[in-house]
């Protein structure tokens, strides 16, 4: 016992230092801190442990806390991983630039054609003039965040197309990770169709927009920085119709920001949605990953189980409540919709995509494209998706568009 109350002081003190160190933050500050949510976690464990009876006469139990304990440390670590990614690509505004600089595990998957890797601005990679714009973040956003920012493209300017230039702005939101070059490869066909201006922009904690390289929201930001944006193109910009547009947990953050940010109607903000291999929601998400990576390692169903239990309670403590696009799902109609989705996504299921496409309501449509891979749909079927998009456009045209708010 004398080694257990020795172990817990010392784990307790290193906890008490963490938080003294940083102090100035706000109640955001635990999303920074992943070592000082373990030491609190393991710190807590110990006391309940030392101060409980059954420690030390009940082998069963013991046993339960060591089970208890590992599944905490298993689902901290994976919840690390899951937030910051390998391929995370962390904010970049000290560095002021994205220009060729690849994202990590960047493979090509952004390159427009043999000649262009999709790493520059609108300018060097499609030849077409663009505008840097500055605007503030939405209702949720990490300490310290205050602006996001973006490329503005205006839509194809000649003298016939002159009255139409307000008509149609497509919002896109990169996925988790990314920036807003991954979209750059869509915008031409984007721009053809009613001279159409594109919005591409990077994300709180992503690209050139504010942060720490905090890491992944995972259903916390996403959505609150989409409707930000698309507010901020209808209101400021004048644009009579808003489609939002985004792949992975962009799909994710364009759902929950017409169905939970915005309200349809005469003041909706937001006019349409295409989504890309949308997540379902945060507790799923953790589950099917823990399971497909959980299975290559011959992990026991029932650990793979647990692990993710643990991990999602883990992503709770660092992220707060999930807004999952299941809940946003049905709050779209009678915006039109479009699901497209890989079949053999390896990252997010296509059964995702299909049960959110299930549950929401009409006019709505879907694309499930073979043999693809997360966020290849427009690389591998560019047929499929150019005639998909163009039908969802046309439907948006057709109707009024929203009037909001002002900010």
């Amino acid at each position: 016992m004398a080694t257990l109350t020795t172990t817990t002081t010392t784990v307790t003190s290193m906890m008490i230092n963490s938080k003294s160190n940083n102090n100035n933050n706000d109640h955001y500050s635990s999303f920074e801190y992943t070592p000082f949510f373990s030491q609190l976690m393991f710190a807590s464990l110990a006391i309940s442990a030392s101060t409980s009876s059954c420690f030390q006469y009940d082998n069963f139990q013991w046993y339960l806390w060591v089970i208890m304990f590992t599944h905490l440390v298993a689902g901290s670590i994976v919840a690390s991983v899951l937030i910051r990614p390998s391929f995370y690509n962390g904010n970049r505004k000290k560095a002021q630039q994205l220009l060729h600089l690849p994202p990590p595990d960047y493979s090509g998957e952004w390159r427009i054609d043999e000649r262009r890797d999709g790493l520059g601005t609108p300018k060097t990679e499609l030849g077409v003039d663009f505008e840097e714009v500055e605007f503030p973040c939405g209702s949720i956003r990490m300490a310290g965040n205050a602006t996001l920012r973006g490329w503005f493209i205006p839509g194809n300017n000649n003298d016939k197309q002159e009255q139409v230039d307000k008509e149609l702005c497509i919002v896109v939101c990169h996925g988790g990770g990314r920036d807003r070059r991954q979209h750059l490869r869509h915008v031409p066909h984007l721009r053809r169709h009613y001279g159409a201006s594109v919005f591409l922009f990077d994300k709180q904690e992503h690209g050139l927009s504010d942060g720490k390289q905090r890491g992944i929201g995972w259903f916390s930001y996403e959505g609150s920085d989409v409707y930000a944006a698309c507010k901020y193109m209808k209101v400021r910009y004048g644009f009579k119709r808003v489609v939002a547009m985004g792949t992975s947990f962009g799909a994710a953050g364009v759902l929950v920001a017409c169905g939970t940010y915005d309200e349809a109607g005469r003041h909706q903000v937001i006019d349409g949605i295409i989504a890309e291999n949308p997540p379902h929601s945060r507790y799923r998400f953790v589950r099917d990953l823990c399971h497909m990576h959980g299975a290559n390692l011959c992990l026991p169903h029932v650990l793979r189980e647990w692990i993710g239990l643990f991990t999602y309670f883990c992503l709770l403590c660092l992220r707060g409540g999930p807004i999952n696009p299941s809940d946003a799902i049905h709050k779209i109609a009678p915006r039109p919709l479009l699901i497209t989705h890989g079949e053999k996504d390896s990252i997010v299921p296509i059964s995702h995509g299909m049960d959110l496409f299930e549950a929401a309501q009409h006019p709505k449509d879907h694309l499930w494209v073979p043999d693809c891979e997360h966020t290849h749909v427009f690389d591998v079927d560019p047929s499929g998706w150019k005639e998909k998009t163009r039908t969802l456009l046309d439907a948006v045209m057709q109707s009024d568009g929203g009037r909001p708010h002002v900010l």
